[in-house]
């Protein structure tokens, strides 16, 4: 049970970190017979959603033995357990109006990695390892393999490893793609970057700021950046790992609406004209990321002013009531920050 307490408390903390989690997590209740011919059951699931989960299960782990052990018949949150090729513990999430699966997934321990990940996937990710995790500070406290098909936010069929506020993604779903996110204390980022990123929230101009509280190395297409901010994300400042540059600056202390309805009426009509857009912007924009924006055209889109010019990177600010930009980010023209 202390581990299972380990690994929630894990994706709890990452979850508030990078927006997304696979499925609500819940502690494992005590183990609780049926028609599904590898799956055994006491709780109460009819013959259907029996079947429909364990089909799942069977597709994304092979023939096991299933044994479904809970179920909230009221959100329609399934525990069970696994045994066959490697001991895990699984959770699905079941609609049983629609009569769909929703999402499962399986936990399994680290080291059964070996057991349960094909080969090409373990050696892509060694590979992966090398170059991200320069500090070799990656330990994996546990293995998932997740299918949500109905996830809107593109996390939909994939393999994760968890570590200590850390996580490697694999999405089988686009040509197995990695994403990653390596929470590091202060402490241990070099006080130059951290000097970069505090000037560069000053910049904006906006009088309150909070603390950064630690910084993410992420990876996601062909990006790497040191994601400098505090819990809630209220100040962002994103600086590539590679060249040192500055990618994005966010400070949402700025953001001085009340409400939707408030929002909706200050931005009704563009507060700032294309012309004054560029000179609220040209000085921020040229300091912070080294653009100078003369011969750069305006769209505008509510409070969100976007920068374009052929051939050179895309700036894309953000403003308040008060018209001063809380937010901008560059966007290079090849699409790689790093």
């Amino acid at each position: 049970m202390n581990k299972w307490n380990s690994i929630t408390a894990t994706v709890a903390a990452l979850s508030i970190l990078l927006g997304t989690a696979p499925v609500v997590m819940a502690q494992q209740p005590a183990a609780v017979t049926t028609t599904a011919s590898n799956a055994q059951t006491s709780v109460n699931l009819d013959p259907t959603a029996t079947k429909r989960l364990t089909d799942v299960l069977n597709t994304l782990a092979g023939k096991q033995t299933i044994e479904f052990t809970s179920a909230d018949t009221d959100a329609w949150t399934v525990y069970g357990t696994l045994k066959g090729t490697a001991n895990a513990d699984f959770i699905q999430n079941y609609d049983s109006k629609k009569g769909i699966v929703q999402s499962t997934s399986i936990i399994y321990k680290a080291a059964d990695m070996d057991k349960v990940m094909p080969p090409n996937l373990r050696s892509k990710v060694a590979s992966f390892l090398k170059t991200f995790d320069t500090d070799k500070v990656f330990k994996i406290e546990a293995i998932w393999r997740v299918y949500s098909p109905i996830d809107e936010g593109g996390f939909k069929n994939y393999w994760v490893l968890w570590g200590k506020n850390q996580s490697i993604y694999i999405h089988l779903d686009q040509g197995n793609k990695i994403t990653a996110s390596f929470l590091y204390p202060l402490k241990d980022v070099k006080a130059a970057l951290i000097n970069k990123a505090n000037r560069s929230l000053k910049t904006l101009g906006i009088p309150t700021m909070k603390p950064f509280e630690y910084t993410l190395r992420q990876r996601e297409d062909n990006d790497t950046i040191l994601h400098f901010r505090d819990e809630s994300d209220t100040n962002s400042v994103q600086i590539g790992v590679k060249t040192g540059k500055v990618w994005a600056v966010k400070n949402e202390h700025g953001m001085d609406w009340d409400g939707d309805k408030d929002f909706a009426k200050a931005f009704a009509k563009p507060k700032l004209s294309k012309n004054q857009s560029l000179s609220a912007a040209k000085s921020k924009v040229q300091s912070l990321f080294g653009i100078n924006l003369k011969g750069y055209t305006v769209q505008i889109k509510k409070n969100e002013y976007t920068f374009l010019k052929k051939g050179a990177a895309t700036v894309v600010g953000k403003i308040n009531k008060k018209s001063v930009f809380y937010s901008l980010e560059a966007i290079p023209a090849n699409g790689i920050r790093n």
